[in-house]
This record gives structure tokens, sequence and C-alpha cells, in this order.
């Protein structure tokens, strides 16, 4: 990729003799001073049983199988696999990996701002899977999913929900607890770990290097949480071997990820088995967990992305429930379990639960004050954005209040642990949104 060629190049630890062994990471995907290929027979691991049909493939995280900030389906793939194997990928964390312990605020916004339509996503990939293709749907299943031991959570400068109420920006680092899979946010306060990848997501059909940053019908950058171990991600394909990258690891995430970034971080195993669907009418990524599917939608219009969430959870009822129209609706608002996805990626999402057993329980109304479990805010407004926006910093002017905390150090804490969701939403009303915030986060200190 030259524009990432173009800004190593202007680190004095970028030598000369890298650019003339490895002059194009995209055109060779090699290593610095080891000219030619990586040799895929060499990313194999050993079989458990000759009898086992299919692969299980390494793929480590260096700079010739990542690319930094985008999506290109002209980018060479740096593996190739059959349907039903297996790959074990390692990402790195934002920036090149450049985001970590010791790096402040202003040099993260100076790596971000580098190069015009570039994301700060450092993306895994791209993976070519045999037999996919245009009109398929790949589907992804998540076997395993380890976080490195520490993370970082950003609001930079103009960024954000809230940017004119910080506009300094702020960065903090942490030691996850992949043992107790728990991180320490603050003394008394401890958030349980919940890693899945931010941004995972195939080529789109247009030529081009796409900004990492907007999710879209290809995947990308959805801050779904969702998608962890032990589920399935389906992606629509629009590429021959659509081409799959990953990256943006998180450690957990609130539901809206409202001050720009989750618990970023990177993983030493995403481990996933790929399979080719053939035959199967997806529009938009649709994830599968033990007891629900999940549909999203994702727009720059907030309001629309939640239309388009309205209208795909609809015909997916419609389609799996073999329904009319008019009862998948009634059995949509029946069943309405609608959280935030994001609100900080320049295209905004948000996604259903829908309960796979049809006699499911209706879920509970969401609360509009303070319970025994959970700090309650709540707004409504004609706009879905302005909504999310009050009730958030409703809910930082309380925390901070209440709890004797900076205003910026709770901004962060909700973007990490904050649960906002969207109420039913009925033609020609209000949109509501709730926000939750655990009370349990609180613990005593020994």
């Amino acid at each position: 990729m030259k524009s990432k060629l173009s800004f190593l190049l202007g680190f004095s630890c970028y030598s000369l003799a890298t650019a003339q062994l490895c002059y194009a990471v995209e055109s060779d995907n090699c290593l610095s001073f080891l000219p030619g290929r990586l040799n895929q027979d060499l990313m194999m691991a050993q079989k458990v049983a000759e009898k086992h049909q299919s692969t299980t493939y390494l793929l480590p995280a260096t700079p010739a199988t990542t690319q930094w900030g985008i999506f290109d389906k002209d980018q060479p793939p740096v593996l190739r696999i059959k349907s039903g194997d297996t790959v074990v990928i390692e990402t790195d964390a934002a920036s090149d990996n450049r985001v970590v312990p010791g790096v402040s605020i202003n040099q993260v916004a100076k790596m971000n701002n580098a190069v015009p339509g570039r994301g700060p996503h450092t993306i895994t990939g791209p993976i070519y899977i045999e037999g996919a293709e245009p009109g398929d749907v790949i589907r992804i299943h998540f076997n395993k999913i380890m976080p490195r031991p520490y993370a970082s959570n950003n609001s930079l400068p103009g960024k954000g929900l809230l940017p004119e109420k910080f506009p300094e920006g702020q960065i903090r680092y942490f030691y996850l607890d992949t043992d107790k899979m728990q991180m320490q946010f603050a003394p008394g306060i401890i958030i349980p770990l919940h890693p899945f990848p931010g941004t995972i997501g195939v080529a789109r059909a247009e030529s081009g290097q796409f900004d990492s940053v907007p999710p879209g019908k290809f995947g990308g950058n959805m801050d779904l949480p969702p998608i962890t171990q032990g589920t399935n991600l389906y992606l629509p394909v629009f590429v021959s071997g659509a081409l799959l990258g990953t990256g943006d690891s998180h450690a957990g995430q609130g539901n809206g990820e409202v001050n720009l970034t989750a618990i970023e971080t990177a993983f030493s195993e995403l481990n996933v088995t790929i399979d080719v669907v053939k035959n199967k009418n997806l529009e938009w990524p649709l994830a599968e967990t033990s007891t629900a599917w999940v549909t999203v939608g994702y727009d720059q219009d907030f309001n629309k992305a939640i239309a388009i969430l309205e209208s795909q959870t609809t015909n997916f009822i419609m389609q799996n429930r073999k329904v009319s129209y008019a009862q998948a609706q009634k059995l949509m608002y029946r069943n309405w379990n609608c959280p935030v996805a994001e609100v900080v990626d320049e295209v905004n999402g948000a996604y259903c639960l829908i309960p796979k057993d049809s006699n499911a329980a209706k879920p509970a109304p969401l609360p509009v004050k303070d319970n025994d479990k959970e700090y309650v805010t709540y707004a409504k407004n004609p706009q879905a954005m302005q909504a999310i926006k009050d009730a958030t910093w409703e809910m930082i002017t309380k925390i901070s209040k209440l709890k004797n905390m900076q205003q910026i150090d709770v901004y962060s804490l909700l973007s990490l642990t904050m649960d906002c969701r969207i109420a039913p939403h009925y033609q020609g009303s209000d949109y509501e949104i709730h926000c939750m915030l655990p009370k349990n986060l609180w613990v005593k200190q020994k």
C-alpha cells in the first residue's frame, strides 16, 4: 500500500535496505530484509489426525500480513483457504501497532491525521476463501478469542459523540487480567472483559482504497458486541474469494461506544472457522448466538440506520418464521430488544436480538429511572442522534456527581460499559433512547 509505505518512510527506524528488498507490501506480502512472498505451506498447523480434511492455518500479524486503515479488493491475499478451514489469526493494535502504552493522545491524533482517507485500524488479511463468489455468503464461527494483556481507550479531539464537551481529548491504558477476564478501570471499578472483533469484513465490489472507519453491508467497523466466542457471523460476498480482513480488536465495549473507542487491544488468538454458504440471500451482515439471531442497520443518518434495522428485522422474521409482513412486524415489536452498536464512526449503527425460541418471554420494558442494578438515563427527540447525546450527557453529569469523578473519565467509562438501547419506534413518534450503567462495576476495595 503506497500510503502505508510513504508514511513508514517518515520514521527514521525504516531503512533504505527495507525499501529495496520489500518495496511494496501490497505486491509481495514480504517481510523486511526477506525478499519474496511468505510460504503458505509453512503457515499450516499440524493436523490432529490424518483423517481430518480441513486445514488449520497460522496467520501472524506482521508487516507482510497487515494493512493500515484500508479495505481494497485489489490488495493481494495473504492467505488462501478452502471452505471449512480454520485460521488462527493474530491482530495488532491500532495505527500499525503504534497505539501502545507510552504513546500520548497528541501522538495518536498525529498518526490518525497523517494520511487522509486512512483509518486507524490495523487489519490482518485479506484472506481468500476458495469457492466464495459474489452472491454467496461466508459464515465465520468464532472458536476462541484471546486478547493480549493490555489495552487503551481514547477520545480524540474533535471526535466521539460529544466532541464539544471534551475538546482536549484523552488516552488511558489498562492491564487486562486474562485469567480473571476483567480489567481495573480505576481503584474500585472493575470491568468484565467481553472480547470481540470491532472490525471484520470482506472487500467491497468497487475498486479503490476505502477508509476502514465507516461500516457497511460488507461488515467492517461494525463494533458489534454479540460476535464473541462461540457465535457465528454471516457476511455477504461481493468479490471472488470474499477477501476477509479483521482488526480493531476489542476486549469489551459499551453499546454506543460513545467516546470514540472501546477497550482497544490486539488478539494473540482469534481462532475462526470459515465456510462458504451457497444460495443464501443476504443483504446485510447477520450474526447468530446460541439463543438469538442478530440483525443490523447502519447509515450516516441514525434515524435511517434504525429504519434499515427495522426493515432487516421484519424481513428476517418473515423468512425465518414463514409469516406475513404484518405478522413479522408484530413479532418484531413484541420481542423488541435493540441496542445501539456505535454512533461515532461516520456511519452509525444499531442491532436487534431476535430470540430463536418462538415462546421466549417478552423483554422487560426499558427503565426510565435508577433501580437496584443500574443507573439510568432516558431521552427522546425527533432525531435519534440527539436523544443519545442527551442521555449520554445526563449520565456523565450524574455519575460525575455521585462518584466524584472527572467528567472526561466518566465519558471513558461509559464508552466501555454503558448499555444504550432504542425503544420500539412507531411512525410519527419521537425516538427514545434508554442508557443503563451497571452499579456492580463499583466494588469494595480490599
